[in-house]
């Protein structure tokens, strides 16, 4: 019997990976035909969807033709809580492709603690549960930010130990509340400038420059075994701004203040530079901390024009930048360091860029339905070479 369950075993395992050649090789093939053609305007929307139509083919007959089931790091999505327990097709997209959840806006302290010392765990909790039933990991977003701040902070009258108790009392109750069920925190959230220089918020006026480091010791005073994060948006834009953000991570480590890794949003566009892309993830890389990018969308709308029309060429830009934000991660980032890869959302309907600019745009790899688009299936031939 254990020769027969051997021999099964070697069989069952050579038929997989026949599996994975033969959906790379298709992957390949749609990504040739519509991506490197020189008048990828011209390709015809009914060859895109026939070869599209046959890759489904195959993902439906290969549990491994999911996003979670090819890569090698955590592929994660930001959560609406309320479209996950009212959506069906938005739930299977989740369940069937991703094996991390963040948070989108639930664990922001506004939503948390709308007042004084009275917390909502409601939706975090079912995004919590939902994530420990789905066996996936669950990424807290965020602690401490300039907006999202209720009222009663704004408003708030103390001297500077008021604010630290303020400050350390809601990281404490929230990373403490959710102890060995979040397993992971953006901490701070963009606290600098273009310029480089500490945003002025509330936090800082009241608290000084050093709030910073003292929030990563108060989120490990509460869960030692918690991975803490520092989040920050258009580093890859504003080389003044990555480099404190990089300076400042430096400073951290050498300090031994308890942070873990560094977000990078990576809310970017189809015409964003790859050569920059892949310096900004080097320099971050180069701290040795975790690397997470953790907000990615990608605009095709990059102008936010009111005339914008959605093209086959608009389409394979979008797909081959995806592919290439998975192999620039891939190929910059040590597979140590590798925390994962988060979609800021699932479907374009859900996206915050469409509420943001009032402007059509299409950024994620699922369209308003749920289906997989071509940019799905460029993100995962990067995932795979």
């Amino acid at each position: 019997m254990a020769n027969y369950t051997a021999t099964n075993n070697t069989q069952n395992s050579t038929i997989r990976s026949f599996r994975a050649v033969v959906f790379a090789a298709l992957i390949a093939l749609l990504f040739n035909l519509t991506s490197c053609n020189p008048k990828a305007d011209a390709i015809s929307p009914e060859t895109e969807t026939i070869v599209a139509s046959s890759l489904r083919a195959v993902a439906s007959s290969d549990s491994s033709n999911t996003l979670k089931g090819v890569a090698s790091f955590p592929i994660g999505a930001a959560i609406n809580p309320q479209l996950l327990a009212s959506n069906a097709l938005y739930k299977s997209a989740l369940v069937k492709n991703y094996n991390s959840i963040s948070t989108e806006n639930c664990a922001k302290m506004n939503r948390l603690q709308p007042k004084a010392g009275q917390f909502n765990w409601t939706d975090t909790d079912a995004l919590v549960n939902f994530a420990r039933q789905n066996n996936m990991k669950v990424h807290g977003h965020t602690l401490i930010w300039h907006v999202a701040v209720p009222t009663w902070v704004t408003n708030f009258q103390g001297d500077s130990l008021a604010w630290e108790k303020l400050m350390k009392t809601h990281i404490q109750t929230v990373v403490g509340h959710y102890k060995g069920s979040i397993k992971s925190w953006d901490v701070v959230n963009e606290a600098f400038e273009a310029d480089g220089s500490l945003r002025k918020s509330i936090w800082y006026q009241h608290l000084g420059a050093d709030y910073i480091a003292r929030c990563f010791q108060y989120a490990h005073e509460a869960d030692p075994q918690a991975l803490l994060f520092y989040n920050d948006n258009n580093s890859v834009y504003q080389t003044k701004k990555s480099d404190a953000v990089y300076a400042m991570l430096k400073n951290l480590k050498q300090r031994n203040i308890p942070i873990n890794g560094v977000g990078l949003q990576m809310h970017i566009t189809v015409n964003t530079s790859e050569s920059i892309l892949t310096n900004v993830i080097r320099q971050y890389a180069s701290t040795g901390l975790l690397i997470h990018i953790s907000e990615l969308d990608i605009r095709m709308n990059y102008s936010l024009s009111t005339t914008f029309v959605l093209t086959d060429a608009v389409k394979n830009a979008h797909a081959s930048k995806y592919k290439a934000i998975a192999k620039i991660y891939k190929g910059v980032v040590a597979k140590a360091q590798q925390f994962g890869i988060t979609n800021w959302n699932l479907g374009d309907s859900d996206s915050w860029l469409l509420t943001e600019s009032k402007s059509e745009d299409h950024p994620l790899l699922f369209d308003e339905n749920y289906n997989r688009k071509l940019s799905f299936y460029g993100f995962m031939q990067g995932l795979t070479e």
